[in-house]
């Protein structure tokens, strides 16, 4: 990719839209924004409780660890509730036709959606899982 591409990637955000094959099908995604990022990791959170340890007065405690409590159910309603956000807002429709999908789509479509935002395993948890269902 040469410098002007680059550049016009950055400054088009989400007004750069990709043409992707998904099924026989075109589907016109474009990418994510930092802000509805942002929102997509406020959503996966949801699905960890984190403990700290305090003290008699209200103070943190140190600690070696602290536990976190994941709800196998809810954090997978989480992620999977972020998936759909992504490709709905990617594909400019409403987050419950994304639902009405048929099985499978909505994980090909949600690739091309991290690949034109060019997101990272980093970015959200749901792209790690996603990964090691390949």
């Amino acid at each position: 990719m040469n410098d002007k591409e680059t550049l016009e990637k950055l400054t088009l955000g989400k007004d750069r839209t990709e043409v992707v094959k998904v099924k026989d099908v075109e589907v016109t995604l474009r990418p994510l924004t930092a802000g509805e990022l942002s929102k997509l990791q406020a959503i996966e959170k949801k699905g960890f409780t984190m403990k700290i340890g305090v003290n008699g007065q209200g103070k943190r405690q140190s600690m070696q660890t602290n536990d976190v409590d994941v709800n196998a159910g809810e954090f997978n309603e989480y992620q999977a509730e972020a998936m759909y956000k992504a490709i709905a807002w990617s594909m400019d429709i409403n987050e419950d036709a994304v639902k009405d999908f048929a099985v499978g789509v909505p994980e090909a479509i949600f690739e091309h959606v991290v690949r034109i935002s060019s997101l990272s395993d980093d970015d959200l948890t749901v792209i790690k899982t996603f990964r090691k269902i390949e």
